[in-house]
């Protein structure tokens, strides 16, 4: 231990201010993404809860050490947007819309999913190719994003997870919805490099958008259904993809008995059977509880 630590001053020593904190940054990434695996396999959602947010600001912080860390943004991309999609939402979902808790709760998510998004377009930023894509025209934005490679595959899932999620508290503000062939673009090439990404979860996120509209707004569900069971042929474990099935499909086509037999499905699944997304599956397992609650009020 003491060889260590010699080696270790001596190695800072020799370094460069500016070097010492994108060292530093560096480490601090590889324990953060250590710190997601262990909360997204954690059985106990409140603990969960509480300890998210001290590695999200820790990580923040020392970001600054190296601002242009794909590694770094993309994890604070991910971050938020779990943060805001597995607990502001849950809240959102739970409480009375008269209740000032639901509103502080949709005012975070917001908050947090376009912090998300912001740290997203970053890390994807760091690519030349990308840099004026996002103020160009959508032709060529989409080009951009079609070069882009598997170093930039969580980097585009979590800019588009963050952003559709974004879109979806703003889906009545047109200046929000004219975004959303954008993301679609960044699903879409997600697919391109791995349609087994995070559980198939960005053909579950086409699925959402396809199911989220009408047909006289662009709306498919016929795509919607084809999406979400490409993911859950993926990963039929993932529970939070029936989650998404019955919240946007199963309503679009107003099937209330399918809504309720997925949901039912849900709360009946064993969570730890995938268990590195315990958090998540406990998470679906708590949605479902509540959607089956509320279901005279939604059909």
């Amino acid at each position: 231990m003491k060889k260590f630590s010699i080696a270790l001053l001596a190695l800072l020593l020799v370094q460069p201010a500016c070097g010492m904190k994108k060292v530093a940054t560096r480490v601090i990434s590889n324990i953060s993404t250590d710190g997601m695996v262990a909360i997204e396999s954690e059985r106990d959602v409140e603990f969960a809860r509480q300890s998210l947010p001290p590695l999200i600001k820790t990580l923040e912080v020392l970001r600054y050490g190296n601002t242009k860390d794909v590694r770094a943004l993309t994890l604070l991309s991910k971050a938020y947007g779990s943060y805001a999609f597995g607990f502001l939402e849950e809240d959102m979902l739970s409480l009375s819309e008269k209740d000032p808790r639901r509103a502080d709760a949709s005012a975070r998510a917001d908050l947090f999913y376009d912090r998300g998004k912001q740290f997203g377009i970053a890390a994807l930023k760091s690519n030349s190719g990308m840099r004026k894509a996002f103020d160009a025209p959508f032709p060529e934005f989409k080009r951009a994003a079609g070069h882009l490679g598997k170093k930039y595959l969580p980097a585009l899932f979590w800019t588009a997870f963050n952003w559709a999620n974004w879109l979806n508290l703003h889906r009545d503000d047109p200046a929000a919805v004219v975004d959303a062939p954008r993301i679609k673009a960044l699903a879409e090439r997600v697919i391109e490099l791995d349609p087994k990404f995070y559980y198939g979860s960005a053909h579950a996120l086409l699925g959402a958008i396809a199911a989220s509209r009408p047909a006289t707004l662009g709306g498919d569900t016929a795509l919607a259904d084809k999406e979400f069971h490409e993911a859950m042929g993926i990963e039929r474990r993932y529970l939070m993809t029936d989650i998404l099935y019955a919240i946007y499909y199963t309503r679009q086509i107003n099937d209330a008995a399918l809504f309720r037999k997925t949901l039912e499905e849900v709360e009946a699944a064993d969570a730890a059977a995938l268990p590195e997304q315990r958090l998540a599956n406990e998470l679906a397992k708590r949605r479902a509880k509540i959607l089956l609650s509320q279901q005279g009020k939604l059909f």
